[in-house]
């Protein structure tokens, strides 16, 4: 990690620990005036280092201790408004368990509010002071094909506001026709790549996909002798080797990888989908009722939705959701993928959509073994024959059960196109664990609040 990065991190923690406890104290004067009676001030002092500690862990996992200036900024508003709710809902937990004084019910319900505006403000006002000192990170893009293309674009129309694009080696400069407003250094040969980029002066340099293996090794070692960074677009094969682990035959080292079907972490994800799919379903009585009456009085037709999709191994099943489109959507066109504004969807399903209410009954999916509650989503048969054809390896998102979230939902957009999120799924297929699990399903939450993201 760059010193400047540990030291702009060393002042985000340090602040997060002392505005999280500050807004609660806030609270406290909000709720009891000037003078905070001595018992509940001593209490609430005794919980001081679990809330300093637990909230450092949950913003990490909502990696806001990652560069920030890499992110849009509306996702730090919108990432506190879960992250506030958890933490106030940890608090309350431990203050039970201890059997503290600490907080009366009238604490909590303004704490929320407080904590909210207090730790929004705070990161704010950082990310201004953070984008005064730093300069945007100058960058070359390497790379061949339509790919390239879209990467340029990524990086030009989404959050990296952080970045300068300086040079663009590419194969055929008509790919970038529909570019002409961004402003760059354009070279098209690749001959002798490494001795071009040793002239060059960058930051970071981005290697697009559709490179030989011979590019890509000659980006890689003008990197290492520039002292750049390396940003990869990943290959199916480079994304394998990501989950891989180092073991050693005799005094070779190699990369071992295990098929994600043949993980003993299967037993215990579906123990934790099962306790946590009831959980749900209980806790989400207070939403699943009403919307269910809302459905039926908002149109004709039946109350659930139920249709086929693929799961693990190409074994199929009926999932269920709420209805949000009216009844025979699909009886004159056949089977369409829903669009952005998709005339077809109700009143009532718009507001279902995007709250992700229609979603809850996914919960009855997981509990009976269809689904799981994170992987890739799974799609209808229909387009999975026609993403096989025109997507390599688009099969072996298949080798884990499908899920009612995913790292492709939570990091991808709703135009987000096929193969990029195959990439997404992929990436979580060999990187799943416990805990990326629980940043996937914290992530979530996040996005349920971000309407741009819905999907």
């Amino acid at each position: 990690m760059k010193t400047r990065e540990l030291i702009i991190n060393s002042i985000r923690i340090i602040g997060d620990i002392i505005f999280v406890n500050l807004a609660f104290l806030l609270t406290f004067k909000i709720r009891f005036g000037a003078s905070i009676p001595a018992q509940n001030y001593k209490a609430y002092i005794e919980l001081v280092p679990y809330i300093s500690i637990f909230a450092v862990l949950l913003f990490q996992m909502y990696n806001l201790y990652s560069n920030q200036l890499k992110r849009r900024i509306d996702e730090i508003f919108y990432t506190f408004i879960p992250a506030s709710f958890i933490m106030v809902l940890f608090v309350g937990t431990v203050s039970y368990l201890t059997h503290s004084l600490a907080f009366p019910r009238s604490v909590f319900f303004i704490s929320f509010p407080v904590l909210f505006v207090t730790m929004v403000a705070w990161r704010y006002l950082t990310l201004a002071c953070e984008r005064l000192v730093s300069k945007k990170e100058e960058i070359i893009i390497v790379g061949r094909g339509e790919n390239t293309a879209k990467l340029i674009k990524n990086i030009a129309h989404s959050m990296h506001k952080s970045y300068n694009i300086k040079n663009v080696i590419i194969d055929k400069s008509d790919y970038l026709n529909d570019l002409n407003y961004i402003e760059f250094n354009l070279f098209s040969k690749f001959d002798n790549l490494e001795v071009s980029l040793m002239e060059m002066d960058a930051d970071i340099i981005f290697i697009a996909s559709d490179l030989s293996e011979e590019e890509k090794k000659s980006a890689f070692y003008a990197a290492l002798e520039k002292d750049w960074e390396v940003s990869l677009v990943p290959e199916f094969y480079e994304i394998m080797l990501s989950g891989s682990r180092l073991e050693q035959i005799g005094e070779m080292p190699v990369f071992e990888i295990i098929p994600p079907h043949k993980s003993i972490g299967f037993f215990f994800k579906r123990m934790i989908d099962i306790t946590l799919s009831t959980i749900g379903l209980l806790l989400s009585l207070p939403l699943t009722l009403p919307a269910a009456a809302t459905v039926k009085l908002g149109s004709k037709g039946p109350l659930f939705f139920t249709q086929e999709r693929v799961s693990r191994r190409g074994e199929k099943f009926e999932v269920y959701k709420f209805r949000t489109m009216v009844n025979n959507a699909e009886k004159n066109t056949g089977p369409v993928l829903a669009r952005k504004n998709d005339s077809r969807v109700t009143k009532v399903g718009k507001f279902l959509r995007k709250t992700r209410i229609d979603e809850i009954p996914q919960l009855l999916n997981v509990l009976k073994g269809d689904m799981s509650l994170v992987g890739p989503r799974p799609e209808r048969p229909h387009f999975v024959g026609q993403f096989e054809k025109e997507i390599p390896h688009y099969k072996y998102r298949h080798y884990i059960k499908t899920g009612i979230t995913g790292l492709a939902q939570v990091y991808g957009y709703y135009d987000t196109d096929a193969e990029d999120k195959l990439r997404m799924d992929l990436l979580y297929a060999n990187k799943r664990s416990f805990i990326f699990d629980l940043k996937i399903l914290l992530e979530t939450l996040k996005v349920i609040f971000m309407g741009h993201k819905a999907n």
